[in-house]
């Protein structure tokens, strides 16, 4: 005897094939009622359009996101009005349509949108297949309007046509106001920044002026090379300052792009050539503006002071003062630890005074330590085959100058 054959199940709904119709509208009625608690209950702003764009779920959350009842929009085409001054197609309509590539035409152009759409855009959901999502401004809802963050999704039968569409609202209008209060905070510290520098610039030119124009009037020899040294510390405060202030990002310098062209303009103001000295540098970090300076003249006082040595060692072997032997080598590395940070710079050129030593009274010296002392850190100094300083430091706050 032959066992009865059972009916075929459907893959995406779990029922026979064979089930009788008046048990399939059963099922419907019942499906019905379920997606309408569902819809009429969630907290999400929501309404639904058939096939023919015409409203048939309009919830509770949009009805008081919306000031418009159920009963007076059910039924219409006219989902339109909530949100704008002429008739125009809602996302949720595009979808039906089928014709996604049409929502960017339609989206950021309203008053203040493009702000948000240029960030967030209007993008396909991923994994969701036809749906989407933007965010825009309101102007006819609320008394100022509101920034909504909206999702349409198709709403397909068993055969995987669609037939309708969802449309979700989220009100994140306190979202995008602080947003742009962040957004403005921020540039109005970049401009006050910038402000700093131009300041900080005219002031280091008049006091580099008034240096210079002093040194006229001395007649003692070593008072007058203290005099220039002055000069140079503050010709190098303002070219340090003039480079870092250069940088789009004040907050994030590269450190290792900044030591190159640091140590090459030394090199040119000495008159030293690259290509016979080895420069090794190793500081793939970015520090923000206020722990860059330091960290720049500090390199700029070891770096000018190798040189000064080396040339010093190398004059009465050259008769013509040719600078650096061939190959010297100066080594500059910043190096992450933890919540702090070891800068090292190293040169193996000669030691000529045996004085010279962390507390050197010189002003090289004073300088470094000073500097370090700002950045909260410490200096360690190693002579055996060259000169090594340790300096370790922690990247200062923005906050932590006032």
């Amino acid at each position: 005897m032959l066992k009865k054959k059972s009916a075929p199940t459907n893959p995406n709904t779990g029922l026979g094939e064979n089930i009788d119709k008046a048990g399939l509208k059963t099922l419907l009625a019942k499906s019905r009622v379920n997606l309408n608690d569902i819809i009429s209950t969630s907290s999400a702003p929501q309404f639904i359009i058939n096939q023919d764009h015409k409203i048939v779920y309009w919830n509770r959350a949009l009805e008081e996101l919306s000031n418009i009842t159920a009963d007076n929009i059910l039924g219409t085409n006219k989902q339109w009005k909530v949100f704008y001054n002429t008739r125009r197609p809602c996302m949720a309509d595009f979808i039906v349509n089928g014709r996604l590539e049409d929502i960017p035409k339609w989206y950021g152009t309203e008053d203040g949108s493009k702000f948000m759409l240029k960030y967030q855009g209007t993008s396909e959901s991923k994994g969701l297949g036809n749906s989407c999502e933007a965010v825009a401004f309101f102007p006819r809802m609320g008394k100022k309007g509101k920034w909504l963050h909206f999702t349409a999704m198709a709403i397909k039968d068993f055969k995987g046509d669609v037939i309708g569409a969802v449309q979700s609202f989220e009100d994140v209008t306190k979202e995008i106001k602080l947003q742009k209060k962040l957004l403005e905070t921020l540039e109005e510290k970049e401009v006050l920044l910038r402000e700093i520098q131009h300041r900080i610039k005219s002031d280091l030119q008049i006091i580099r002026a008034m240096i210079h124009f002093q040194s006229y009037y001395i007649d003692h020899d070593p008072s007058l090379e203290l005099f220039k040294e002055i000069q140079n510390h503050v010709n190098s405060m303002t070219r340090i300052h003039d480079k870092l202030y250069r940088s789009k990002d004040l907050t994030n310098i590269n450190m290792e792009n900044f030591i190159k062209s640091l140590v090459i303009d030394l090199f040119r103001i000495h008159g030293v050539d690259n290509n016979r000295v080895n420069v090794g540098v190793n500081a793939k970090v970015m520090l923000n503006i206020n722990t860059a300076i330091p960290c720049g003249l500090m390199i700029n006082e070891l770096v000018t002071s190798s040189i000064r040595r080396n040339l010093q060692s190398t004059s009465s072997e050259d008769s013509e003062g040719e600078s650096f032997r061939e190959m010297d080598k100066i080594t500059i590395k910043i190096i992450p630890q933890g919540e702090s940070f070891l800068m090292t710079v190293y040169d193996n050129a000669p030691v000529l005074l045996e004085s010279f030593n962390l507390q050197d009274k010189t002003l090289s010296m004073w300088f470094v330590n000073k500097l370090a002392a700002q950045l909260g850190g410490l200096v360690d100094l190693k002579q055996d085959n060259g000169t090594l300083f340790n300096i370790t430091f922690r990247e200062m706050k923005f906050e932590e100058e006032f």
